[in-house]
């Protein structure tokens, strides 16, 4: 088949070889490549199935999930909506890294397999109404999963910063670094990388592929960054 010319930059194959068994997804090249080349991550013949590789890739996507349902907590907790029990376990994973690297790594476990089965189902649906009519279950699931990894991966190199910078994760949520904030630099990039996957695995249509994996996540995304800056704007003011 010809490639095809992809909107961002990267030809894209019409018909993408089969996920066969190769180097590690995680070496560092192939991280470069997930998060720079995505289409030559996902094009190449790379051991995305393989579940040891598969495993770390969920589990460090349901930690960061975790990470995240920790920080809506400590937001509900500053707006006096704190949810019954957090008064009781907040302060073990807030006051104490040990507290807290246990919770996530608990959590992870089972927030990265709600994630894989509910999100890649979500992923599924949506290659359908990008054009696909039957999209591979297994490999839209993969595709999701490493492209969620490019958000989860930096917010949890964030989170090990923080726990060797301050005492506990209490001071650094407290802490007014900026560097939090180039997160959402990576929340945007892994909806291109997802996109891209898509067109370098499926048999999408472009523009339904857009409209599906960046338009409205992207617009999705902007109107909730906007409320959670709005109403942190009015509760600091």
């Amino acid at each position: 088949m010809q490639p095809s010319h992809d909107p961002l930059g990267q030809t894209t194959p019409d018909l993408a070889t089969p996920i066969e068994a190769g180097p590690s997804p995680l070496w560092p090249q192939h991280l470069v490549d997930v998060f720079l080349r995505p289409t030559r991550f996902f094009s190449s013949q790379l051991a995305l199935g393989k579940t040891p590789y598969l495993v770390l890739v969920t589990w460090c996507y349901g930690i960061a999930s975790a990470m995240d349902r920790i920080d809506q907590e400590l937001l509900r907790a500053e707006f006096g909506r704190a949810r019954p029990g957090w008064e009781v376990w907040g302060p073990i994973v807030t006051q104490s890294w040990s507290g807290y690297w246990g919770f996530v790594l608990a959590a992870g476990v089972f927030s990265g397999l709600f994630l894989w089965w509910l999100g890649g189902w979500w992923y599924r649906v949506r290659l359908r109404w990008a054009g696909d009519p039957s999209p591979d279950a297994r490999r839209a699931r993969l595709v999701y999963v490493y492209s969620s990894f490019v958000c989860a991966g930096p917010v949890i190199v964030l989170a090990l910063l923080q726990t060797v910078a301050f005492e506990n994760y209490a001071a650094a949520w407290n802490a007014d670094e900026f560097y939090s904030s180039m997160l959402v630099i990576f929340l945007f990039w892994s909806l291109a990388t997802s996109y891209l996957g898509a067109r370098a695995l499926f048999h999408v249509s472009r523009w339904r592929a857009q409209l599906w994996f960046l338009v409205l996540p992207a617009g999705l995304y902007v109107v909730a960054l906007g409320v959670v800056a709005t109403v942190a704007t009015l509760f600091h003011a």
